[in-house]
């Protein structure tokens, strides 16, 4: 993959602003200000393709009981109703009584929000997070 050309910019900020741009570059481990506002940059725009409901791809992580047979027939079942946008998934036996699973997901915003709503109410997920990237995965080759 060819290196991304970078693009200088200037920008004038009120000093509280850029204090607390520092702050956050220390909290969150950044190597410059730069990359702090790069990812800002970015989840800003990720956020207006999620408002406008493009095709996205993303991650649902969730942390389950394992213990609930009923809660892995149902997100079986899940998996299988939206098996157009669940592309796959991989999960891990944590402990006697968790399970963390991770799922990768593909579709308009939307859908994928209202799906992960559904696997995250299910009886027995202690949590549930879903990612959306600004990417799309690219066509999966089916046997004819």
């Amino acid at each position: 993959m060819p290196k991304q050309k970078l693009a200088r910019i200037s920008i004038t900020v009120p000093e509280t602003t850029l204090n607390a741009l520092d702050q956050k570059i220390v909290d969150q481990h950044y190597e410059s200000r730069s990359q702090a506002i790069v990812d800002m940059i970015n989840k800003h725009l990720i956020a207006d393709l999620v408002e406008r409901n493009e095709v996205m791809v993303g991650t649902l992580t969730l942390l389950y009981n394992a213990g609930l047979k009923p809660l892995r027939s149902q997100l079986f079942e899940l998996q299988q109703k939206y098996l157009t946008q669940v592309i796959s998934s991989l999960h891990i036996q944590l402990d006697d009584e968790k399970v963390l699973e991770v799922m990768l997901m593909q579709g308009a915003s939307e859908d994928l929000h209202h799906i992960s709503q559904q696997f995250i109410a299910l009886k027995g997920v202690i949590k549930g997070h879903l990612e959306l990237m600004d990417a799309v995965m690219p066509p999966i080759a089916q046997n004819t």
